[in-house]
């Protein structure tokens, strides 16, 4: 999948499906979900502490395979924003925003000129071909990036409308932090919290109404089930490690019929 699809599957809000890589940050993985058939690769660097030379490979590997990658970076800095798009990756997911301010850096460091502030630089990795102009290279960057709020408090929420009002076409996607959200209303493992629910589905409602996805991780088939039934799109199913560990747990419990 190229990005233009991934970006107009998105905007119809077509059920799309990826997986988050977490621990195993190498291009075997990549291909290893690739070939079982997930569109999309959530890269976490913020619980997870990868390196650059790591992540750009990871990200080269999704381009050659046909899946797109997404970069959640650690907060909406130019440093960490510029950079993970300079690596390759398909779009940037900024956590905890909750204010206007704070979405319209994440738009000044990932767009170049005239929408944002982001510095032109010229990357092999980035221009295929040779004599693509600046003009154009600016385009395809500026229109085939994706850019990714997440949601994670209360305040978040409440400012959902005015969040997208500030990056305008430029936020392509809205994504939940439900165990964040459970935190910040001062009910840690409260998964079947009202307030919790009703913020997810404003957020769901919210996204439709714009003609955006909303993004969330689900990680069995029931919960699946729930964000769909909330108006969520692009989903994440479990991560690399989830599989790992669920297979060989799996396996081992079967073993001991033999024992």
């Amino acid at each position: 999948m190229d990005r233009r699809t991934f970006g107009e599957i998105c905007r119809v809000r077509d059920l799309c499906w990826g997986v988050m890589i977490t621990e195993f940050m190498t291009p075997q993985v990549v291909r290893t979900f690739a070939r079982a058939g997930y569109d999309w690769l959530w890269l976490d660097n913020e619980h997870s502490h990868h390196s650059y030379e790591s992540i750009q490979e990871v990200i080269r590997t999704a381009e050659d395979v046909g899946v797109i990658t997404l970069l959640r970076v650690t907060q909406g800095m130019y440093h960490l924003i510029a950079r993970g798009l300079d690596m390759g990756a398909s779009g940037i997911i900024v956590p905890r925003v909750e204010t206007v301010e704070q979405v319209r850096q994440i738009v000044d460091c990932a767009k170049y000129p005239p929408v944002g502030k982001r510095g032109f630089g010229i990357r092999p990795n980035l221009f295929p071909g040779r004599n693509a102009s600046m003009k154009s290279r600016i385009e395809d960057q500026n229109d085939n990036r994706f850019l990714m709020i997440q949601i994670e408090s209360q305040l978040g929420v409440n400012n959902i409308e005015a969040l997208l009002d500030a990056g305008g076409e430029h936020i392509d996607a809205v994504c939940v932090g439900p165990a964040d959200f459970q935190v910040d209303i001062g009910k840690p493992d409260s998964p079947d919290a009202p307030e919790l629910d009703r913020a997810m589905r404003r957020i769901g409602d919210v996204c439709a109404a714009r003609e955006i996805s909303a993004c969330a991780n689900a990680h069995s088939l029931q919960d699946a089930r729930v964000w769909i039934d909330r108006g969520f799109t692009l989903l994440t199913y479990s991560f690399d490690y989830g599989f790992m560990f669920n297979a060989a747990a799996d396996a081992r419990e079967a073993l001991r019929g033999l024992e």
